[in-house]
């Protein structure tokens, strides 16, 4: 069910079964932000475009220190 939502597991709060652990919370949220969510107000951004006149608005996303 996690996979499904494509949300890597240190995002969501999961504990890893291992001494290594899942790696740099930090790295992570940035390619999951890169990768997963920034695509999609571009493509929601084309309704503006479709409809003439913008109906939609994205703030700039930012992990806060940013």
């Amino acid at each position: 069910m996690l996979a499904a939502h494509r949300v890597p597991p240190q995002l969501m709060g999961s504990i890893p079964c291992n001494v290594g652990g899942f790696g740099d919370v930090e790295k992570t949220a940035k390619v999951f932000v890169r990768n997963e969510l920034l695509p999609l107000p571009s493509k929601m951004k084309q309704l503006n475009e479709w409809l003439g006149k913008e109906v939609m608005r994205f703030a700039e996303y930012s992990l806060g220190d940013e």
